[in-house]
């Protein structure tokens, strides 16, 4: 049987420029020359526009990584960019990530609305609260609990500025000389324990009302915060029993919560696409040995919780000891793929396959095999009731993501699996979301 909720898969691209594998960027046909040139944003934007993909999903990162041996998953600052694509792009929704530790609610609610008319409603937050940055900003990084109850009354300054203007507030009449109804005009006038916000923002409501909201975190605080806010939901979930489990818990406490509908669910993937099961593991398995031992240890040692492994060889197995538990470890403030690789490494799993798991997708899924291999397990996840689709994280850039968008997601299209264009509209629309009403508006 389908999944109840879609009735077909929605896809979002990672946009990782040069490949979402650590070492994509030594690939022969890697632009990293062009890393910071719009022509290569421009164009994985408009490849994934004409398979019909629903997004672009722009990660972001506030502290630097110190080895210098590898660029940044994007490096992309993600409004001027999207600002940018948005001239570019027609249908394609364009999600970035904005910390609600690290920007002001009135000036991120601003961006946002810009943008949305820019882009003709097509934007979307990822919204996160941020694990690292401190050091480059004027504010201690609260503990997870605070960051979170921050970030709730963050999200009631941002959505009452968005919904400062009624509808019909504008109504540009010549004649008598008025533009817009100042009746239907609000301010806001928030005064809370952490954000004192007066208002209203200095245009009207956008195409979309407000951006699509996105989240990904996976934590328990996490979970509570997508199910009260979030729409869409990018997630960690590599095994079919993991993402089964996420997916229920999470839409059983968004119906718990008073929300007539559960986040549209994305695990992501990355498809090592080839002619042959065993050309795709060849490509697998070349694609990890570009990876020299420091980025790796240090990688892992990050999604560790900064585990000890400095003095091991890549055929050792990480010591028990040095490993706190996935429970304590959540406590601390641990990434939320730790359990994943915590019981891995328990299991006695060498640090090069951790190194290769840490790697290759940051602890996502990987699937290697042909195009209809490929289709058939992203259909089993989509019909089993453990995703509304994926995001996508192409293994390589150009290679590895047009494989993807010419050999598999015809086969999807082909069997009713995914759509074969955009409907006319908003992000919201093509995504079957509503428009959220207005507060001051019957």
């Amino acid at each position: 049987m389908p999944n109840a909720q879609y009735e077909q898969m929605h896809l979002f691209l990672f946009v990782a420029p040069v490949g979402y594998q650590t070492a994509a960027w030594r690939h022969t046909e890697s632009r990293v020359e062009d890393l910071y040139s719009f022509d290569l944003q421009a164009d994985i934007a408009r490849r994934a526009e004409a398979a019909k993909l629903h997004a672009l999903f722009l990660a972001d990162w506030l502290s630097f990584e110190d080895t210098g041996k590898n660029p940044d998953l994007t490096g992309y600052e993600p409004f001027t960019t999207l600002g940018a694509l948005a001239a570019v792009t027609e249908n394609i929704g364009l999600v970035a990530t904005a910390s609600t530790t690290f920007n002001e609610p009135f000036n991120l609610a601003r961006y946002f609305s810009q943008l949305d008319f820019l882009s003709k409603g097509r934007v979307g937050w990822n919204i996160v609260t941020s694990t690292t940055g401190e050091e480059n900003f004027t504010i201690d990084l609260p503990p997870r609990e605070e960051r979170y109850a921050r970030a709730v009354e963050y999200m009631d300054v941002v959505t009452g500025l968005w919904d400062a203007w009624e509808d019909d507030a504008v109504i540009a009449d010549r004649e008598r000389g008025v533009w817009a109804r100042r009746d239907k005009i609000h301010t806001l006038n928030h005064k809370g324990e952490h954000y004192r916000v007066e208002g209203p923002l200095f245009v009207p409501r956008s195409p979309q009302a407000w951006p699509v909201l996105v989240q990904a975190g996976a934590s328990s605080s996490g979970m509570d915060f997508a199910a009260k806010f979030a729409e869409a939901v990018f997630t960690v979930k590599p095994t079919l029993e993991s993402a089964r489990e996420f997916y229920s818990g999470l839409a059983t406490r968004t119906l718990e919560g008073g929300r007539a509908k559960p986040p549209i669910i994305l695990p992501g993937l990355m498809p090592i696409v080839g002619d042959t099961e065993a050309q795709a593991l060849e490509i697998h398995d070349s694609l990890s040995d570009l990876i020299d031992r420091e980025t790796g240890i240090r990688r892992l040692a990050k999604h560790l919780h900064n585990a000890d492994l400095a003095d091991l060889d890549l055929d050792d197995r990480v010591p028990a000891e040095r490993l706190i538990a996935p429970d304590q470890a959540e406590a601390q403030g641990a990434p939320s793929r730790y359990r994943f690789f915590h019981d891995l490494a328990v299991s006695g799993v060498t640090v090069r396959n951790l190194i290769r798991e840490s790697s290759k997708a940051d602890g996502h899924g990987v699937f290697t095999g042909t195009p209809v291999q490929i289709a058939d397990h992203m259909e089993t996840w989509f019909h089993g009731g453990t995703a509304d689709g994926f995001a996508i994280l192409p293994p390589t850039v150009p290679a590895g993501l047009q494989r993807f968008l010419d050999d598999v997601v015809p086969i999807l299209q082909e069997r009713g699996s995914f759509r074969t264009d955009y409907i006319p509209g908003t992000f919201r629309d093509n995504l079957g979301l509503e428009r959220p009403k207005s507060p001051h508006q019957p």
